[in-house]
C-alpha cells in the first residue's frame, strides 16, 4: 500500500512539474508582464540620456542615466535590487528572455502602427507654393539694353520689391 501511495505521489509531482509553464518565472522574479514595461522605460531613459548628454557639456552621462533609472524604478514601485535580480534571471534563461523581448517587440510595433494610423496627430508640413510667374513679351530691337522681364501677379516686375 505504501509503494502504491509513493508511486501515485511521484506521478502527481511529475505531472505538476510537466504542467508548469516553461516560460514561468520563480517567486521573487518579476513576471514578463511587469518586466516588459520596466525594461521599455529603461531603454527610453538610455536614449534620452544619450540625447541630453550630446547636447550638453555640463551633464555627466553616467549620472544622468542612473538618475533616470531611479525615476523608472520609483514609477514602477520596485527597487534596483529586484530589477537587477530579475534582469539577471532573464539573461540566464534564454527561452524566457525570448518571450520578454518578443512582447517588447510587439509593443513597439503597436506604438508604431498607432502613430502611422493617426496622421492627423502629426503636424503636416507642406511647402509653400510659389506664385505663378507670367512672361512678358520679348524686348524690341529698339532697346539695346533691354532684357527679358517677367511679371509677377499684380503687374509688377518679378524681383523688384514693393516699397
Amino acid at each position: 500500500m505504501r509503494k502504491w501511495i509513493a508511486g501515485l505521489l511521484a506521478v502527481c509531482c511529475w505531472v505538476f512539474a510537466g504542467c508548469s509553464g516553461k516560460n514561468s518565472v520563480p517567486f521573487g522574479i518579476l513576471p514578463v508582464e511587469k518586466m516588459s514595461p520596466i525594461l521599455w522605460d529603461i531603454i527610453e531613459a538610455d536614449q534620452y540620456a544619450a540625447i541630453v548628454v550630446k547636447d550638453s557639456t555640463h551633464v555627466d552621462r553616467r549620472l544622468e542615466r542612473l538618475r533616470l533609472y531611479e525615476q523608472v524604478f520609483r514609477s514602477h514601485g520596485i527597487t534596483r535590487e529586484k530589477f537587477q535580480k530579475s534582469y539577471n534571471y532573464y539573461r540566464e534563461h534564454p527561452e524566457v528572455n525570448q518571450v520578454l523581448y518578443d512582447s517588447m517587440t510587439a509593443q513597439g510595433n503597436r506604438y508604431r502602427n498607432e502613430a502611422y494610423a493617426h496622421p492627423a496627430a502629426r503636424p503636416a508640413i507642406t511647402p509653400a507654393t510659389p506664385a505663378p510667374v507670367t512672361p512678358v513679351s520679348p524686348p524690341t530691337a529698339t532697346s539695346p539694353t533691354a532684357t527679358p522681364m517677367f511679371r509677377a501677379p499684380g503687374g509688377r516686375p518679378a524681383g523688384i520689391p514693393i516699397i
